[in-house]
């Protein structure tokens, strides 16, 4: 009965959270995508031998070689014939189902009760890690590789060495932070005291490592040492950022405003890790932790995640201290979380009282994802809407420069498929684009200036909708191009940090997205299926 009602109240996050999936997910490719999957398929193609498969599947993407995510996509377009992002996106959730079911089987195994693994769901299945749910490259990277992680622990936990092994291989393959499986692995085999074992682990993970990098470039990480050379502290910080970034609860403030709370409860959660450090060893002198799954699972684990945490703070705040909080990392502070839980679980007494602090703090931050992120979400598939409009029709959009040899290389790219019907652009925007062309309803007001980055459009008008589909547009028409803008929602940023959206919204035209030459400047407003547009002035650009 109390296996039941678990799995009656675990239903409600995860199905909200798969719900979010099915409706939000767009087959649209952004930025980074393009090379793993469109030009890995046209690539594969073109290609008729065997050992030429192979090396494409292992072909480098930037600094990560991504194989399940390439089998994903090779999958789908066996059986169908066609290229779709919407599939990658279901084909990343699905390993972190499996991340979550080995939590609840590890944890199980120790006889827990039922009612103590209720925060887990809460704790994963929140919307903080958004980019990664709905972005196919970072889905299917760090998805498949914390699955395999944690299935390698598990495996490792139960002496069943051989398929640790194998899944250790997948797992250093998923992407770069992979090869930390080795590691983690080598921690579970030491306290065991399967030396034997130990000795054949570092030999495959020696060898998985330099084929991971072999004929790879470095993508100027050494800079990354001459940078913490001379910002030490940003790495020191960092750590405990990307730890504690779980408590990133304002997405929409400034990058400092937003690091203070992951840093210090970052700060908080390592601490708890050396009280934690001080049971197991305790324990392992005892010859005690060597028989115990749940623990070594934990440590194998935890030990992925530390390493993985130090190198991100090592090598990426030369991009910007923002990166310590970006969307598709935040997978990595929920699981850090889980596995803090996981050792309260298994080394300390379980009190009622406990569990209520633990159900309610992973609630509370569950509903805070929902409060901050979601907005995020329901306006990241409008824009990406007219972002795909753009590149279908004017050659860019998806997330490069336009005119630049990038954009180049992408509209090409799509064309290709395109041409060859593996890929289909969405048509959520007919209704918008059978206004534009006919409609006059539309009563609008902008306050519109030219800058020296583009045209800056500002209305008052229209202010942030949840609805599905309700959006307000802006467009430039002539005789041979037509471009579609969306207006975002004008940020909040007052002293209310609970607020998201001030009235209004508000668009940035980049001008050199825009041919030069005269056009009709408009606007469209959709809303349930429905589209009205206004022609509002005639512009000339640049």
């Amino acid at each position: 009965m109390r296996r039941i009602i678990f799995w009656l109240i675990a239903s409600f996050p995860i199905g909200l959270f798969l719900l979010i999936i099915a409706r939000y997910s767009l087959n649209v490719p952004w930025f980074d995508d393009f090379d793993p999957f469109p030009d890995f398929l046209r690539e594969w193609q073109q290609t008729t031998d065997f050992a030429s498969y192979i090396k494409l599947l292992f072909k480098p993407n930037n600094e990560h070689r991504m194989v399940f995510g390439k089998l994903a996509a090779l999958g789908y377009f066996w059986l169908f014939g066609t290229l779709n992002f919407t599939f990658l996106h279901w084909a990343g959730t699905f390993f972190t189902l499996g991340t979550f079911a080995i939590f609840i089987r590890a944890i199980r195994q120790d006889n827990i009760p039922w009612a103590y693994l209720l925060p887990f769901p809460f704790l994963l299945f929140q919307l903080q890690y958004h980019m990664t749910s709905l972005w196919a490259i970072t889905g299917l990277q760090h998805q498949p590789v914390i699955f395999f992680v944690c299935l390698t622990s598990y495996l490792l936990a139960q002496k069943r060495f051989a398929w640790a092994l194998l899944t250790g291989l997948c797992a250093n393959f998923a992407m770069s932070n992979g090869i930390f499986v080795w590691p983690a692995g080598f921690v579970i085999l030491f306290l065991q005291g399967n030396y034997r074992w130990l000795g054949s682990w570092l030999l495959a993970g020696i060898v998985a490592v330099f084929l991971y990098f072999y004929g790879m470039q470095t993508l100027n990480n050494e800079s990354s040492f001459g940078y913490f050379l001379q910002h030490p502290h940003e790495t020191f910080f960092g750590f405990f950022t990307f730890v504690g970034g779980l408590f990133d609860f304002f997405p929409d403030r400034s990058t400092f405003e937003r690091s203070v709370l992951p840093t210090i409860f970052g700060m908080i959660m390592t601490s708890w890790l050396g009280i934690v450090l001080v049971r197991l060893w305790r324990l392992y002198k005892k010859h005690a932790l060597a028989p115990n799954t749940l623990l070594l699972f934990l440590i194998g684990v935890s030990t992925y995640l530390l390493a993985n945490a130090t190198i991100i703070a090592f090598l990426r705040p030369r991009f910007g201290y923002f990166v310590m909080l970006v969307s598709n990392y935040k997978i990595y502070p929920a699981l850090f979380m889980m596995v803090s839980y996981g050792f309260y679980l298994g080394l300390f007494p379980l009190k009622r009282k406990w569990l209520k602090a633990a159900l309610g703090f992973s609630i509370l931050v569950w509903g805070l994802s929902f409060l901050h992120y979601w907005p995020t979400i329901i306006e990241r598939r409008k824009t990406l809407l007219a972002f795909a409009y753009n590149q279908q029709y004017n050659g860019f959009g998806l997330g490069l420069t336009p005119n630049s040899s990038a954009a180049l290389y992408v509209d090409t790219l799509m064309k290709y498929h395109v041409n060859n019907m593996t890929y289909h652009y969405p048509t959520d925007l007919a209704p918008a684009l059978k206004a534009i062309q006919a409609d006059t309803s539309l009563k609008i007001k902008p306050v519109i200036t030219k800058q020296e980055e583009g045209l800056s459009i500002f209305t008052d008008d229209f202010s942030y909708d949840s609805g599905f589909d309700v959006a307000l547009y802006a467009f430039l028409r002539s005789d041979s191009h037509n471009y579609l803008f969306k207006l975002e929602p004008n940020l909040y940023k007052g002293r209310n940090w609970f607020r998201r959206c001030d009235g209004g919204s508000l668009v940035l035209i980049p001008k050199e997205a825009i041919a030069a030459g005269k056009y009709s400047l408009g606007f469209v407003y959709v809303k349930h299926g429905q589209a009205k547009a206004m022609i509002y002035q005639p512009i000339e650009w640049p």
